[in-house]
């Protein structure tokens, strides 16, 4: 059972696609399916001392891969800057609890009941930067 996890309001955030919409609606529906919460997976963390913010995505893309996200069909990943602009729109980071889920993985709720377009578009719109993988 999911469950509401404590992300560092400054962690680097981390998303990748679907980029539409109404594909975060889609994505968002087969989580409740899979877990009973409307949500978007993600990977959040804070830098460590000495780490630079490159060196931070580094990590968290290495943890995706880790996840099973295949480097190949997911060539570009979203930026958000700070979990905190996730956070002050409302929404919330879950853990989904099982043994093998990854340490930096979460679930962004987009909400209690079936989220809209407005609510996707306000989730896609904390992820400003898009880049490219180094590979």
């Amino acid at each position: 059972m999911a469950e509401e996890a404590e992300v560092p309001a400054g962690a680097l955030v981390i998303r990748f696609r679907p980029t539409a919409p109404d594909r975060v609606l889609a994505s968002a529906l087969k989580e409740y399916r899979r877990a009973d919460h409307y949500g978007c997976s993600v990977f959040a963390d804070v830098q460590r001392p000495d780490e630079t913010e490159a060196d931070l995505i580094a990590r968290l893309l290495a943890e995706a891969e880790l996840d099973g996200i295949d480097p190949t069909s997911h060539p570009k990943f979203f930026v958000c800057g700070e979990a905190d602009r996730l956070l002050e729109q409302g929404f919330v980071f879950m853990k989904d609890g099982g043994t093998d889920e990854m340490e930096h993985h979460y679930c962004v709720s987009l909400g209690k009941n079936q989220p809209d377009e407005a609510t996707a578009e306000r989730f896609l719109s904390a992820f400003d930067r898009t880049e490219k993988r180094n590979r």
